[in-house]
C-alpha cells in the first residue's frame, strides 16, 4: 500500500494479486456432485448444499443497523484451492466420490 495525494485528496493505492476465484465448470461439477448425492441419499442437492456450508465453511458477519448479524458462507468466493477442498470434505463426509468429468 502506498499513500498518494490525488485531486488534493490523500488516498492508498494497494496492490494485490486478483484472487483466483472458482471458475463456472467448477460450479457445474459442485451441482453435479450434489446431484449425486441427491440420488443416493434422497436429500435434496438444494438441502446438501445449505448443509455443506454451514458443515464446512466459516460463516459470515454483516452488520445491519447496531447489530452484527450472522449468516452461512458463500461458495462464490472461494479460491480453486479452497473450492477442491471443500469438494473433498463433502466427499469424504458423505463417502461418494467426486465425479470425473471429460475433458
Amino acid at each position: 500500500s502506498e499513500l498518494m495525494t490525488l485531486n488534493g485528496q490523500d488516498v492508498v493505492i494497494t496492490i494485490e494479486k486478483e484472487k483466483d476465484y472458482r471458475t463456472l465448470s467448477m460450479n457445474r461439477l459442485y451441482w453435479l456432485f450434489l446431484n449425486t448425492i441427491e440420488n443416493e441419499t434422497g436429500t435434496s442437492a438444494n438441502e446438501i448444499h445449505e448443509i455443506a456450508k454451514r458443515k464446512f465453511l466459516p460463516p459470515r458477519f454483516v452488520k445491519f443497523k447496531d447489530e452484527e448479524i450472522k449468516l452461512p458462507a458463500t461458495t462464490t468466493k472461494l479460491s480453486k484451492i479452497d473450492f477442491s477442498n471443500y469438494l473433498t470434505k463433502i466427499s469424504d463426509w458423505v463417502d461418494i466420490p467426486i465425479p470425473q468429468l471429460e475433458v
